[in-house]
């Protein structure tokens, strides 16, 4: 009787010992995959947010003259962007945006190349990126701007950030 309470204690205890295992499993294999999940490379830490299209430091080579109704880009965390609207008077201004939204993503890593897929509108399209810090600032202020270049065969853009710029970024920034 011994022995048998002695093997029902030891199955217990190597079920219990399994169970706990398995737990231990499962909630490391949750903790890694919302790591991975969240994780953002340096490169799209500095892309996402909003950026001012500088129209006076960029071109583009269309076949049409664009009457541009905002400079204001933006490049969310979820594959979402919005271009700069165009000022079209057949269209409500829900339109103008609508046709402003699309997907951007990521096509190559080094170089960086990102694809803004928005095909109602004139910047669809793939572009080389390079950020670089305007130590110059605007006018007298000597501050430091945070921009990026949009480059392909027949589109430069130079856009500065809109948002709030952390501390931190500089590190980023200063690595392109």
């Amino acid at each position: 009787m011994k022995r048998q309470n002695k093997i029902k204690f030891s199955l217990k205890k190597k079920i219990i010992i399994l169970l706990l295992s398995l737990l231990l499993i499962i909630f490391l294999g949750f903790f890694i995959f919302s790591i991975f999940k969240t994780y953002q490379s340096p490169t799209e830490r500095k892309l996402i947010g909003f950026w001012n299209v500088e129209m006076e430091n960029s071109f583009w080579e269309r076949d049409s003259v664009y009457d541009w109704g905002t400079t204001i880009m933006d490049i969310s965390e979820k594959n979402i962007c919005k271009l700069p609207t165009l000022c079209d008077t057949n269209l409500t201004v829900d339109e103008n945006w609508a046709k402003a939204t699309g997907t951007w993503e990521f096509i190559s890593r080094n170089p960086d190349s990102i694809f803004l897929n928005v095909p109602n509108n004139p910047l669809h399209g793939k572009y080389a990126i390079r950020f670089f810090i305007d130590e110059n600032g605007y006018g007298e202020a000597k501050n430091n701007i945070y921009k990026i270049e949009l480059k392909n065969d027949s589109t430069y853009l130079i856009c500065n950030k809109g948002d709030f710029i952390q501390k931190n970024w500089r590190k980023d920034w200063e690595k392109n």
